[in-house]
């Protein structure tokens, strides 16, 4: 089932089961996926909605954070609440044995063996595992594997 009618089908059962915080969350994603399909002008791929969904994820991570060192342990927990539902929609990760493999892969083709070079590798990887992993991740083992 394509990722936007699952999504619709997800609040369809949150309003059924009466869970207002997972209906919530379902709700301000839709709304920022209309909102993308009118930016692009035209429907979303699975690609546009996985990475409004990343965004997403990303807003609520960040906002966990200054909401811990406000001291705001509440809507951190209720943040965390909604990084989880959201995450559902996201592909798996990938393990970082086979990401390690990958980066292997991506600086034998272009036989880069300096940190000078992490740029033209971080786009070969980036374009490789395609939102199944995290740059931050990719980032960190392509610095361990470049001297």
């Amino acid at each position: 089932m394509p990722l936007p009618e699952q999504i619709m089908n997800d609040v369809k059962v949150a309003m059924k089961a009466k869970e207002a915080q997972t209906l919530s969350t379902l709700r301000l994603l839709q709304s920022s996926l209309k909102n993308k399909k009118i930016e692009l002008g035209k429907e979303l791929e699975e690609g546009d909605v996985i990475s409004v969904v990343k965004k997403e994820v990303k807003a609520l991570e960040d906002s966990i954070v200054s909401f811990v060192q406000g001291a705001r342990e509440d809507l951190a927990q209720k943040a965390r609440a909604e990084v989880e539902t959201l995450k559902n929609y996201l592909p798996e990760e990938m393990s970082d044995e086979r990401l390690e493999t990958i980066v292997k892969e991506a600086l034998a083709e272009i036989g880069a063996v300096t940190k000078a070079e992490m740029g033209k590798v971080m786009g070969a990887v980036m374009g490789k595992v395609a939102g199944s992993a995290d740059g931050k991740r990719v980032k960190a083992i392509v610095e361990k594997l470049l001297k």
